[in-house]
């Protein structure tokens, strides 16, 4: 998945997470990166400005003395079209956007550009924001656990990076969520013996994925499992466990062709305070390169 990268940068901000976060990545297995910029037409912008030249000039030069291979593109266009399109045509596996800044949302700033972004890319796609000083991008991953198609799509996608050592992977945490919803009403009508046996059951597999990525050398693998609604219970672990990445398998169930990551991923992407990677279904096997 990190073979090839296509990074979006925002030249309108001094400090931008796209770069800190890559930055961290190993060079000798990131292959390439695409540096993109695009002046957005439909504000009659053209051309880049000098002080947008100097800070992309910035992150090229570096991206290049941390010792990686990167190309420089300056486009113009409709920045999600742009990156989605730029991204299949050369053969990204991986796109990094930062969260922008959408000023009709006055409780969290999530832009235009990556919400359609993850709504369009049949891509992997992580969602940028500020980490902790010198730590690693892939050092401690939160992984929503579901037992969906999406989740365990998720799971392979992490296990791969493991596996071919893309990435220095020191901890992963496993989340599983009862939905309150259910819970309320299995309270309600199935016997308490019945209850505990489905969350025995889903322990085990939990139990299962943990002893998969020991195995792969994951010095510590740990598990939580709680009640209540998905996305606030992971949204709030985030903000507890503080991880430095959360990854999330895509789960919507729209057209195939928007690659419509569904309404729990697109959220945690939005409100998380860590980076998000989202996983889109049918890319998992492209992802897994």
């Amino acid at each position: 998945m990190l073979r090839t990268i296509l990074a979006a940068v925002d030249t309108k901000k001094r400090e931008d997470h796209v770069i800190a976060n890559i930055s961290t990545l190993d060079p000798s297995k990131v292959e390439k990166i695409t540096l993109l910029h695009v002046n957005d037409e439909r504000f009659g912008k053209l051309n880049i400005s000098e002080d947008e030249k100097l800070i992309f000039e910035k992150a090229h030069n570096d991206l290049k003395e941390r010792g990686f291979s990167v190309e420089p593109l300056v486009l113009t266009g409709v920045p999600f079209d742009e990156i989605v399109n730029e991204a299949k045509k050369r053969k990204a596996s991986l796109i990094a956007t930062g969260a922008g800044n959408n000023p009709k949302w006055k409780d969290f700033l999530f832009g235009e550009t990556v919400e359609r972004v993850l709504q369009l890319s049949s891509l992997p796609v992580m969602v940028c924001r500020e980490g902790e000083p010198g730590s690693h991008i892939f050092r401690h991953l939160l992984i929503g656990i579901d037992f969906s198609n999406g989740s365990y799509n998720a799971v392979k996608a992490v296990k791969s990076i493991a596996e071919q050592k893309s990435a220095d992977i020191e901890k992963v945490t496993l989340i599983h969520i009862h939905e309150k919803t259910t819970m309320d009403l299995l309270m309600k009508y199935a016997a308490k013996e019945q209850i505990d046996r489905e969350i025995s059951i889903e322990k085990d597999r939990l139990d299962e994925i943990c002893t998969s990525f020991s195995e792969l050398g994951i010095k510590e693998v740990n598990t939580a499992m709680s009640i209540g609604r998905p996305t606030e219970e992971i949204i709030k672990t985030v903000k507890t466990i503080k991880p430095s990445l959360t990854v999330v398998g895509a789960q919507g169930t729209g057209d195939p062709a928007m690659g419509r990551i569904g309404t729990t991923a697109s959220r945690i992407a939005q409100f998380a305070s860590s980076s998000v990677l989202i996983i889109p279904t049918e890319s998992v096997e492209r992802s897994c390169c």
